[in-house]
């Protein structure tokens, strides 16, 4: 049983939501954005350390936009590219993949080890219609 000390505080925020993104693209088009992760002293990740992922999911229009019972576009498994610095890594979509995409659609990335899972950013897509064929 816990006991509360001190001033008789009764409630206590621990942990963060992970940052939410809006990630405007246009239809068709490929896209990207560089992740930037650090541990708790601010210093970069070793990237190479983590398996990371991202599942691009459609919510439930017929249940209410149920994130849980929302049917998955696809899953990438994002990468540090050759213009990533420590602790960073870049999510892109090709051509074919952002054309899969519809506004509301909603995706997480997540760092994982052995012992852990880490949710680093969560998002919705806001998609534009391409103009041009």
């Amino acid at each position: 049983m816990a006991t509360y000390r001190g001033t008789g505080q009764s409630i206590y925020d621990i942990g963060d939501a992970p940052p939410l993104v809006k990630w405007t693209i246009v239809k068709g088009d490929t896209v990207a954005f560089r992740v930037y992760v650090t541990d708790d002293a601010k210093n970069p990740l070793v990237i190479a350390d983590w398996d990371i992922s991202a599942e691009f999911r459609r919510p439930d229009t017929a249940n209410n936009f149920d994130q849980d019972s929302a049917g998955t576009v696809f899953v990438l498994t994002p990468a540090p590219d050759g213009n990533d610095g420590d602790g960073e890594f870049t999510v892109k979509l090709t051509s074919a993949q952002s054309n899969q995409l519809r506004t509301g659609d909603v995706f997480d990335i997540e760092l994982s080890d052995a012992t852990r899972v880490w949710t680093v950013a969560r998002g919705q897509m806001v998609v534009l219609e391409d103009v041009t064929d």
